[in-house]
C-alpha cells in the first residue's frame, strides 16, 4: 500500500471538511443571528457573554422593583397629602369652637367631626398596598394602629417596626424610601404629634374648656407643619425613584447593546462567509477531480 496517496487524501478530506464547518457556522450565523451559538464558537466570549446576562437580569429586576416602590411611595404620598387636608379641617373645626359665639352644644357637635376626622387620619396611617402595611415599618402585615379613644394619642400604641423600607438602585447604592406612622403622625416629640394634637382638642371640645381648645388648635399647626415636612421628604423620595429607575433603564439598554455586540451575528459577513465557503469546496472538488488518477502500476508496464 502507498501511503503518500492515503496522507494525499486524507489532506484533502481534512480540507473539505474544514470548508464545510465554516458554511455549517455561517449557516447557523443566518438561522440563528447569533455569531455564537456554541461554546466552541467563542471560547473566549464566554464568560464576559454570562457576565453581562447575569448584570442585565440583576438590573431588569432591579427596575422591576423599583416601579413596585414607586407605587407604595406614590401612594404613600397621596395619603400624606389627605392627612393634611383632614388636620387642616380640623384646625378650622378648632378655631369654630373658640369663638365666642360657640356654646357647649355646639362644640360637642363640632368634637364630633373632629373625631370623624380623627378616624380617618387613623385609616390613612393604616394604609396597605398589595397587603402592605406603608406606614408600618418592618412590621408592614398587619395595621400599626388601633384607635383607642381612652388614650391620649386616641390609639394603641404604634404596633409597627422601627426599620423602614429601603431599596438598592443599580449601582448597589440603598435608598431610603419610607417613614414610619411613628415618624409621621405620631411622633415621639409631643409638638409634632398629629394623633394626640388632634383627640386633644376632641376631649378639650367635649369638656367645653376653652383654654384647653387654645392650646390644641395651637399644637394642631405645629402638627401640620411637621406633616408638610413629611409629605416634601415623599416628594423628595419620588424624585430618587425616578432617577434611579431611569439609571436602571440606561444600563438595561446598554447591557442589551453590549450582549448583542459579542453574540450576535455580522449578517452581511455570514453570507460572504457561506459563500465564499460555497467557493472553496467547488474548487478543491475540481482540483481534486483533476488529478492524476494513475497508480504505481500504470508506470511499471
Amino acid at each position: 500500500m502507498l501511503t503518500f496517496l492515503d496522507a494525499k487524501h486524507a489532506a484533502f478530506l481534512d480540507d473539505l471538511n474544514r470548508i464545510q464547518n465554516r458554511a455549517d457556522r455561517a449557516q447557523r450565523q443566518l438561522s440563528s443571528g447569533l455569531r455564537m451559538n456554541t461554546i466552541s464558537d467563542q471560547p473566549d466570549q464566554i464568560g464576559v457573554l454570562l457576565q453581562s446576562r447575569a448584570e442585565l437580569a440583576s438590573t431588569q429586576q432591579t427596575k422591576a422593583n423599583l416601579s413596585r416602590t414607586k407605587t407604595e411611595v406614590d401612594s404613600a404620598e397621596i395619603a400624606v397629602q389627605n392627612g393634611i387636608k383632614a388636620v387642616e379641617r380640623i384646625r378650622v373645626l378648632g378655631s369654630q369652637g373658640l369663638t365666642g359665639t360657640a356654646s357647649t352644644s355646639s362644640r360637642k357637635v363640632i368634637a364630633g367631626e373632629v373625631e370623624s376626622l380623627y378616624r380617618q387620619l387613623v385609616n390613612i396611617s393604616n394604609t396597605a398596598i398589595d397587603g402592605r402595611y406603608i406606614f408600618a415599618g418592618s412590621a408592614d402585615q398587619a395595621p400599626p394602629y388601633t384607635i383607642n379613644l381612652t388614650t391620649p394619642s386616641g390609639t394603641d400604641p404604634y404596633a409597627g417596626g422601627n426599620a423602614t423600607r429601603q431599596i438598592a438602585d443599580s449601582s448597589g447604592v440603598r435608598l431610603s424610601v419610607a417613614h414610619t406612622g411613628q415618624e409621621i403622625f405620631d411622633n415621639t416629640t409631643p409638638a409634632k404629634n398629629a394623633f394626640t394634637a388632634v383627640n386633644s382638642l376632641r376631649v378639650a371640645l367635649l369638656a367645653d374648656d376653652q383654654a384647653a381648645i387654645e392650646a390644641a388648635v395651637a399644637n394642631i399647626g405645629t402638627s401640620l407643619d411637621h406633616l408638610n415636612e413629611q409629605l416634601a421628604y415623599y416628594g423628595s423620595v419620588q424624585n430618587q425613584i425616578a432617577g434611579a429607575t431611569s439609571a436602571a433603564e440606561k444600563k438595561v439598554i446598554s447591557l442589551q447593546a453590549q450582549i448583542a455586540d459579542t453574540e450576535g451575528a455580522d449578517l452581511a459577513e455570514s453570507i460572504l462567509e457561506l459563500q465564499d465557503a460555497a467557493t472553496h469546496r467547488q474548487a478543491a472538488l475540481q482540483a481534486q477531480a483533476q488529478e492524476d488518477r494513475r497508480t504505481v502500476f500504470d508506470f511499471i508496464r
